[in-house]
């Protein structure tokens, strides 16, 4: 997958392991040019090239007492990456900075001041990304590019809705979305186009010409021939069939964006749903405490508008639960 490439600072962060809190400037040289080579090569950068930009960028990563070691901070109980962390494995695929801040506010774990540059994804080595995205990805993510582009190699897939090559990723290869993941840039061989992806096929290579020798004339002559008596399709109906092909294509492509677009309003229902269900949840837990507070002090009135209102979002709860299920059904 060589056109996937990490930026300098993912490298860094993808060949350090799980426990290392430093490691020597050769050591850490030597794991970039082993897992990266082809990758830096394509950059045109060296190993030292890379731990030097990567220390002068907001990293986890820092010179140690000594020039020779580097060195890398980890954040102790960052709330806001615990939540980041989450909100990755139940998108189950990369998100933007700007869809992590949403999140984060949404959910009121930030105020609405809060800007994306205090966001803890450079920083923290759980997040990665690819140069030239904006999207970012957990670093425990494996990439199932290769495994799907085989897949669909195999059964000659020229285009599928993206929602569907990620069902065909956890049920037809069983690579689980917590465990792996999809990159959606920079792999030349699947470009996603408006949730569509778009598969490319390499040509196949043309077969080495025999050598010349005194019987080829006699057989390329009789070829040519034959072709002649071969009767020709007349232009027009070479025309309508080349229309039919690319009408035909037209047509499946259309199909498959109405699959796409419908499943995507969908995707967002379900977002809304989940979303509405928990701040319903929480609030229905939050008035059970209400109420006992309330009864210790024995104010009935507050007590009979907590029960009601709570009843009243139980009912929402049930409601929005059937929404799910009218969903599932699809």
């Amino acid at each position: 997958m060589s056109t996937l490439v990490y930026t300098p600072g993912s490298m860094v962060k993808k060949v350090f392991r799980q426990g290392e809190r430093s490691l020597s400037r050769q050591e850490l040289e030597s794991r970039l040019e082993n897992t990266y080579g082809t990758q830096l090569e394509q950059m045109g950068k060296s190993p030292v090239t890379i731990i030097d930009e990567v220390l002068e960028l907001g990293t986890p990563f820092h010179t140690g007492a000594s020039h020779a070691v580097i060195e890398m901070d980890v954040a102790f109980r960052d709330h806001i990456a615990e939540e980041l962390v989450r909100y990755f494995l139940e998108n189950k695929g990369p998100l933007t900075a700007e869809q992590c801040v949403k999140k984060l506010r949404r959910m009121n774990v930030v105020s609405y001041s809060f800007q994306m540059d205090k966001l803890p994804l450079q920083s923290d080595a759980r997040f990665v990304q690819f140069e030239g995205s904006d999207l970012w990805y957990l670093a425990r993510w494996k990439i199932a590019n290769d495994a799907l582009y085989a897949f669909l190699s195999e059964h000659q897939v020229k285009h599928v809705p993206l929602t569907q090559l990620y069902m065909q990723m956890e049920h037809e290869l069983n690579l689980s979305r917590r465990e792996y993941t999809f990159v959606l840039e920079g792999d030349e061989r699947m470009r996603v186009v408006d949730d569509l992806v778009l598969v490319a096929y390499a040509k196949d290579t043309a077969e080495a010409e025999p050598e010349p020798s005194a019987e080829v004339p006699q057989v390329q002559e009789v070829a040519v021939e034959t072709v002649e008596e071969e009767p020709q399709l007349p232009k027009d109906t070479q025309e309508q069939n080349q229309n039919q092909e690319v009408q035909s294509g037209i047509e499946e492509v259309a199909v498959a964006m109405v699959e796409v677009k419908t499943a995507s309003v969908l995707e967002d229902v379900v977002v809304n749903v989940q979303d509405s269900t928990e701040k319903l949840e929480l609030r229905i837990k939050e008035m059970e405490e209400e109420v006992l507070n309330h009864f210790k002090v024995n104010n009935m009135s507050a007590i009979s508008q907590l029960v009601a209102e709570k009843e009243h979002c139980e009912q929402i709860v049930v409601a929005l639960e059937n929404v799910m299920k009218v969903i599932n059904k699809q």
